[in-house]
């Protein structure tokens, strides 16, 4: 009911403005044809009674309601038709005017645009009256016979405006056919488009409305034939109710029970309406419950978005405090920098001495006394140049003699702490060396010892392995005499000292090793597939290590550490991935 008043409204807001629209064109219409219609007063006095009639023989609702829109377009249209009678009358006295002839035989382009207003006028009457009859149909259920006369009403007065509605189509029409004579092929045939495109929007219209106006006779009518069998029920209960209240008296099994069971279903009919009723209360209380739960929710979300605003404003703001402050920071390196490189360039046109990089802790004291002497020399031949007092002078050398000792001791600890940093540095490598050929020599042997499924003697093993640690110290030390050339005595004197005693616990190791290593292939070829998850070098340890970039998960991971190659394919291990048994 709400949604058709609103519409209800809305028509009548359209029709209002149609109105004053309509106002507008029919005074500007009525200036222009003044003149014209001046020899036609009786016509228009004859047009004007006859609309007169017509509005009188028209039985409208609008008698309740004066102020509606609808009379007002009732109005405006009898004013319309007035006004095409009096163009009609026009027309026959054109018969004796030529000149009227040319001047009232084709309507002006305003006057068919006020027709053409009429017509939406008419149209929109028609929308306003069957809204209201779709209103009266839904009350009619409460009132039917008082409701069925306005509902006549209604559907008379709409017939009556699809008539009025086909008259003034017809004049469009006919006025349409009166200016094609005097208008272009092009321009007849956009005239003829359009108004075919209009005829065929109208009667689709009124197609459309004519189906609506059947369907709500339907609609009535099944709403009629219930009404009538609600009141047949209504009458037969209560006939039987009085026919119950009578027999009440007169005891008799037969009609109780028939009683009873019409007041069982009345009231278990009363108890399912009741149910039904608390279940759309419960319904519309969850309903309830939950819209709030979720403008709750919305009132978090928006709470959420504001404090995320804000956080992401102080953050921005943080961020150009940040970028700030590492600006100046940078800006402050630049100058720490540049005064570094200051008091450098002063200190080396100070201390003009030469190799002072490239000397070693012995060598750096006897240096700096030659720099000394230098220098005393330099500043002896500047203070031969110069003219100044004695006492200054003094002062001078020996701030300058301070600053050199200062100088000179720290070069001194400088080179100490780079030859001790690279005695280290070379033990480690060496150390590193070493441990790399040993893992390197046992991973050889471990290799040929399974592939020949150990059919060579413990001898041969170990024989092997000395040749194979003499060709790989010989390996080793040729690339170390390569990459330090004047270091070469040391390094023969290292190994030579160093392969002596390593000989004897390798080949001891080597030799356990073998063994150990018989009696696991025994055992894994008694268990088959036991061995798949255990280290391939060690046969101890379960696999740990996944090698990259060959992907073979069959070392542990000690052993992944100290192979460089892969036991199964032979590639070269660039990094691998521990991985820890569950």
């Amino acid at each position: 009911m709400q949604s058709r008043l609103e519409e209800e409204e809305e028509a009548k807001a359209a029709l209002m403005s149609r109105i004053q629209k309509l106002t507008k064109l029919i005074l500007i219409s009525t200036r222009n044809s003044i003149p014209g219609y001046l020899g036609d007063v009786p016509t228009l006095q004859r047009s004007l009674s006859a609309g007169k009639d017509d509005k009188l023989a028209s039985p409208l609702l609008d008698n309740d309601n004066p102020g509606s829109p609808s009379s007002t377009l009732a109005l405006v249209s009898d004013a319309s038709l007035g006004f095409s009678h009096q163009r009609s009358s026009s027309k026959l006295n054109g018969e004796i005017s030529p000149e009227a002839e040319s001047t009232q035989g084709v309507l002006t382009p305003d006057e068919i645009d006020l027709l053409v207003e009429q017509v939406k006028m008419l149209a929109g009457e028609i929308a306003f009256s069957t809204s209201t009859l779709k209103r009266l149909v839904d009350q009619s259920v409460d009132d039917p016979e008082n409701s069925q006369t306005q509902i006549q009403n209604l559907e008379h007065e709409i017939q009556e405006k699809q008539r009025q509605m086909r008259a003034l189509e017809q004049l469009i029409i006919e006025s349409g056919e009166a200016s094609i004579a005097n208008a272009s092929l092009v321009e007849m045939q956009q005239k003829v488009m359009s108004l075919m495109s209009q005829c065929h929007e109208k009667s689709f219209e009124l197609e459309i409305k004519s189906a609506d106006n059947c369907i709500l006779q339907e609609q009535l009518q099944k709403k009629c034939t219930e009404n009538k069998e609600l009141h047949e029920k209504v009458n037969l209960l209560e006939q039987r109710l009085n026919a119950v209240s009578s027999e009440n008296s007169s005891p008799s099994c037969s009609n109780n029970t028939v009683s009873g069971e019409y007041a069982d279903e009345l009231k278990r009919k009363i108890q399912s309406l009741e149910i039904e009723n608390e279940k759309l209360k419960l319904e519309h209380v969850q309903i309830v419950e939950e819209n709030s739960g979720l403008r709750v929710q919305n009132q978090k979300l928006a709470e959420e978005a504001s404090y995320a605003k804000e956080l992401a404003s102080a953050a921005a703001v943080e961020l150009k405090n940040l970028a700030s402050e590492v600006t100046k920071l940078s800006l402050q390196n630049t100058k720490l920098g540049k005064e570094l490189a200051a008091a450098r360039d002063l200190a080396q046109t100070r201390n003009p001495v030469n190799g002072v990089n490239n000397r070693k802790y012995s060598d750096g004291v006897r240096s700096g006394r030659k720099g000394r002497i230098s220098s005393g020399r330099s500043s002896g031949d500047e203070f031969d140049s110069w003219n100044l007092d004695p006492e200054d002078l003094k002062k001078e050398l020996q701030a300058r003699k301070q600053r050199e000792a200062g100088l000179e001791s720290a070069l001194a600890e400088k080179e100490f702490i780079e030859d001790e940093y690279r005695k280290k540095a070379e033990e480690a490598k060496r150390r590193e060396e070493a441990l790399e050929n040993d893992l390197a020599n046992m991973w050889v042997l471990v290799a040929k010892l399974k592939k020949d499924n150990g059919a060579l003697s413990e001898i041969n093993g170990a024989d092997s392995a000395r040749e194979l640690e003499k060709n790989q110290g010989n390996v080793v030390l040729k690339e170390r005499q390569v990459a330090n050339a004047p270091r070469q005595p040391e390094v023969v004197a290292v190994s030579k000292t160093e392969e002596t005693p390593k000989e004897e616990p390798l080949v001891a190791r080597l030799k356990a090793r073998m063994q150990e290593m018989k009696e696991k292939e025994m055992k894994s070829q008694a268990n088959g597939d036991a061995n798949s998850h255990i280290c391939k070098v060690c046969f101890e340890s379960p696999t740990a290590a996944i090698l990259l970039p060959c992907r073979h998960f069959c070392l542990c991971k000690s052993c992944s550490l100290a192979c460089s190659e892969c036991p199964i394919c032979r590639t070269k291990i660039s990094d691998r991935l521990f991985a820890f048994p569950s």
